[in-house]
């Protein structure tokens, strides 16, 4: 991992400079220019030829472009296929343009080269159709107007590391170390002293005396970004022991289950090793899975964690339904057969009832009729067998345990990708749900019918939206310690 991140190839090296803060006034030129020399260095900065650079309307992604050195093939297609996306991502949340062009710089930087080949190779990613390593997300205020001068989007994105040349996926922990070092992270990057407290004993649990330089056989990591409107950015990280097929499953029910997969681990192992108080509500979920037939228990298959310190940290566990698709089967899962209540679970499922019946008009919770997979199976990446993967259909949920919290956070995960015709249609029930709860596009940014589409269409340019499903892979919506939370999870579709 050292060669590979010393590569000025895949990863411009840092240069200590010291630069006076623009202007007040400064023009977003100067600014951009500013950030690339106090994060990388006066090598990293090129002169801008174009005059264009110096009028109105040019975005931070322009400028970038061009004040970066050339980059290499491969940089360059991932710095147009996920760079220009997510830019457009950040100035529709209305970050400063000093915020954007950090995160931009820290993305080009950091990690486009860990986001494998231009030309498709290895296993593909398991949660894109088209295998893209990569999966963004935003969340919309609840509130029913963001303010004028504040960020109108919660952003993030997760992705999974491959290797620049031959798309293997990469190990875990050395990339995490990567970016926590102060080469790795820029000084963008903000994990506390015992913020890898929980990953490394996650780690020890899933791969005990794991010590070599491969991803361990049936399993995949992701690392997640939770950009702040301040330019700091917190990791999450997220561990796929496989929902499918079942090989090194993880397991929550008190006995052994009848498949033949000898891997299986309790989960009820890990947590005293994380925090004593995540056992109570456990139990909650465990009691929830012991008393489903057998046939009807949801796969467990991943694990993610907040890199913060242990007192303040979650465990989300992800478990994908295998059978039942209606609005009955989503609610019961969701409140685990009506043992979790109370207001914030109520409003939850209030709310998610409302996208259900907007976004599934033919399997409404009136109805209560299965959803019917509408993906063109020609648009699915190949699947090898010995791959683990998230399955095509079902329900994919995650129950979340809070350090010193005795009840389940439970949120549903709706395969869009898989039940909703095209992204237009996905764009269209999300604004009537909005409409329907009282949330308005932002005054600063797009308003007015069909805002939600125009945002999408934005950021996603590379092809119309009513032309498939992809772009949307999943909407979900969770309960919270006070209220509900609705995200749209997106692809870049880098290799469709």
């Amino acid at each position: 991992m050292q060669n590979l991140t010393q590569d000025r190839t895949y990863f411009p090296q840092r240069a200590e400079t010291k630069i006076a803060s623009p202007r007040e006034n400064s023009s977003l030129l100067e600014v951009v220019r500013y950030v690339v020399v106090a994060l990388l260095g006066t090598s990293s900065l090129r002169e801008a030829e174009s005059e264009d650079l110096r009028t109105t309307g040019v975005s931070v992604f322009d400028v970038l472009t061009e004040v970066l050195p050339p980059m290499p093939a491969r940089i360059a297609f991932h710095w147009n296929k996920l760079g220009k996306s997510f830019a457009s991502m950040q100035e529709t949340a209305a970050f400063t343009v000093e915020v954007q062009a950090r995160f931009l710089i820290f993305v080009y930087a950091r990690v486009l080269g860990l986001m494998g080949p231009a030309e498709k190779k290895g296993p593909g990613c398991i949660v894109t159709v088209d295998g893209s390593p990569v999966e963004l997300s935003w969340v919309i205020p609840n509130r029913s107007k963001p303010r004028r001068g504040e960020a109108t989007r919660q952003l993030r994105f997760a992705f999974e590391p491959l290797h620049p040349e031959t798309g293997i996926p990469l190990k875990g922990a050395p990339i995490l170390d990567y970016l926590t070092s102060p080469e790795g992270g820029l000084g963008v990057v903000s994990c506390p002293d015992q913020g890898m407290k929980w990953r490394k004993e996650t780690e020890n649990f899933l791969s005990p005396n794991d010590e070599g330089d491969e991803i361990p056989t049936g399993s995949r990591f992701f690392v997640g970004f939770d950009f702040n409107s301040s330019g700091t950015l917190t990791l999450k990280v997220y561990y796929n022991t496989a929902f499918y097929p079942p090989s090194g499953q993880l397991r929550i029910t008190s006995t052994e289950p009848n498949v033949d997969a000898p891997d299986f681990k309790s989960l009820d192992k890990l947590l005293p090793h994380l925090h004593p108080t995540l056992i109570k509500p456990f139990e909650t979920l465990r009691s929830y899975f012991d008393n489903l037939e057998e046939s009807r228990r949801p796969l467990v298959g991943m694990l993610a964690l907040d890199c913060v310190q242990p007192d303040t940290n979650r465990l989300k566990i992800y478990c994908h339904t295998m059978t039942g698709t209606s609005w009955a089967d989503a609610k019961r899962s969701f409140t685990l057969g009506g043992a979790l209540d109370g207001p914030n679970i109520d409003q939850a499922v209030q709310k998610l009832e409302i996208l259900w019946n907007h976004m599934f008009p033919n399997a409404t919770s009136a109805m209560n009729v299965g959803v019917v997979p509408t993906l063109n199976p020609d648009r699915v990446q190949p699947k090898e067998d010995d791959q683990p993967r998230q399955p095509d259909g079902g329900l994919l949920f995650y129950y979340e345990l809070i350090a010193g919290e005795s009840t389940v956070y439970p949120k549903i995960y709706v395969p869009v990708r898989t039940y909703c015709p095209n992204d237009l249609f996905v764009c269209n029930a999300i604004e009537k749900f909005y409409n329907d709860v009282g949330v308005e596009g932002s005054e600063v940014g797009e308003h007015g019918q069909g805002w939600v589409a125009r945002e999408i269409a934005k950021a996603y340019n590379h092809r119309k939206l009513n032309a498939s499903s992809g772009i949307h892979t999943h909407i979900s919506i969770g309960a919270k310690k006070v209220g509900w939370e609705l995200t749209s999870y997106l692809s870049p579709e880098v290799w469709l």
